[in-house]
């Protein structure tokens, strides 16, 4: 019976260990890291897609894209160092444009490094 405690003890201290990742509370904070995932076209709008893989020691204070000439800023989003984000554009006009992600905390602002490139089809 005490085997089989200590081995429940052993797996929850291990999943406890697991879900709640590296431990950095020894470390300053710093800017988060974030990356664009895909932008799916939509009519004469894109679904953009976006993650935050990294804010160690800072809360996130927004996150959202930069496309074409126009920022769409969210702030609705969890405290989580892996928080998926997605947004939609406004109607755009026929054309090629780009899309970055970006994300802040209370460090700084990071743009993402993966620039993703869409294209709005002419009305026929």
């Amino acid at each position: 019976m005490r085997n089989v405690l200590l081995l429940i003890l052993l797996i929850l201290g291990v999943l406890t260990a697991a879900c709640s990742g590296e431990d950095r509370s020894g470390e300053q904070p710093f800017a988060p890291t974030v990356q664009t995932l895909s932008a799916e076209v939509m009519g004469d709008s894109c679904l953009l897609r976006g993650a935050v893989t990294a804010s160690p020691n800072s809360s996130l204070r927004g996150v959202g894209f930069a496309y074409g000439n126009d920022t769409l800023r969210l702030t609705a989003v969890s405290d989580s160092c892996a928080a998926l984000f997605q947004a939609t554009t406004q109607p755009l006009q026929a054309g090629r444009y780009f899309a970055v992600a970006f994300a802040e905390n209370g460090v700084g602002k990071t743009i993402g490094t993966d620039t993703i490139y869409f294209e709005i089809p002419a009305e026929e």
